[in-house]
């Protein structure tokens, strides 16, 4: 069906001010300087020790295109500082460079793929 790819983020925050200034920074140069394959960036409240961001890619290569550009710059260093990701949901294919930045990372604990898609559209 579809290589798209959907990433529900959960971040236990350690200092939810500083979590806030971080991606109050990081945003706007990740829609400015991010992966072209990157559609969607967005973070939510969910009371005040968590947060959550969904984000959607094209596929696979915009996936691992934007974890290999943004996690060297200091905007993503100051939100890691702030808080710990406590789980992802992971929704669409995990390819093979997928699972080696996954590994590479110590992410396979607190990675849950939820499937590939199956059918459906968006808009």
């Amino acid at each position: 069906m579809s290589s798209e790819i959907v990433v529900v983020n959960f971040y236990a925050l350690r200092d939810p001010e500083g979590f806030d200034r971080a991606l109050r920074v990081l945003v706007p140069r990740v829609r400015l300087q991010g992966h072209a394959g990157l559609r969607s960036y967005r973070f939510f409240g969910a009371g005040p020790k968590e947060r959550r961001l969904v984000a959607i890619y094209d596929g696979p290569s915009a996936w691992v295109g934007h974890h290999d550009m943004i996690m060297a710059w200091p905007e993503m260093a100051a939100l890691r500082a702030s808080a710990r990701l406590a789980r992802t949901d992971l929704y669409g294919p995990i390819t093979p460079p997928m699972q080696a930045w996954i590994d590479r990372m110590g992410l396979s604990g607190k990675l849950r793929h939820q499937g590939e898609s199956i059918g459906g559209f968006r808009r």
